[in-house]
């Protein structure tokens, strides 16, 4: 799921590497760390003021109750169903909290943007590359949950401000 984050911020999957080394397998250990110090070293160092936006809609995101809840309730919800008694399999559980992550990230993607001061959704478009009806649909999920909240008309744009 992390991965699948870093994809979608545009810093990319790579970036993350997860295996698991028992402290019987130095040889592994040793394989492990140098796979990832080539993987780095090639992909160069990651620019984190070029990504800040990125990285904290990111860390919103997984520090978000919805991603949270989702992912505790995987086990319960693939083997026992939802709370309607419906079965959900592996894949349809796996899907939809990737729609889920995606959808929360964007939403803390323009939120990051309006905290950085993009007010208007023509300026968050210009600096998170979304699409301004996509952007339109989740400034009005943002301000259901009054994470953001509608400030005025200015030169017939709205302008928004984070709560």
């Amino acid at each position: 799921m992390t991965q699948r984050l870093l994809d979608i911020a545009g810093i990319g999957a790579d970036r993350l590497h997860v295996a698991w080394v028992s402290s019987a397998e130095a040889q592994r250990f040793v394989d492990v760390a140098t796979a990832v110090t080539d993987s780095i070293k090639s992909q160069g160092p990651l620019d984190a003021k070029q990504h800040a936006l990125a990285l904290s809609a990111a860390r919103k995101t997984v520090d978000g109750e919805i991603i949270r809840w989702f992912v505790g309730k995987e086990v319960k919800i693939t083997t026992k169903g939802d709370v309607y008694g419906r079965p959900w399999d592996i894949e349809s559980f796996e899907k939809t909290l990737m729609a889920t992550l995606e959808r929360e990230y964007e939403k803390n993607l323009i939120l990051s943007a309006i905290q950085d001061g993009a007010v208007n959704p023509r300026a968050i478009r210009d600096k998170v590359g979304l699409d301004l009806g996509r952007i339109s649909y989740l400034l009005a999920d943002l301000e259901k949950v009054s994470a953001i909240a509608f400030q005025r008309m200015e030169n017939k744009k709205p302008v928004f401000a984070a709560l």
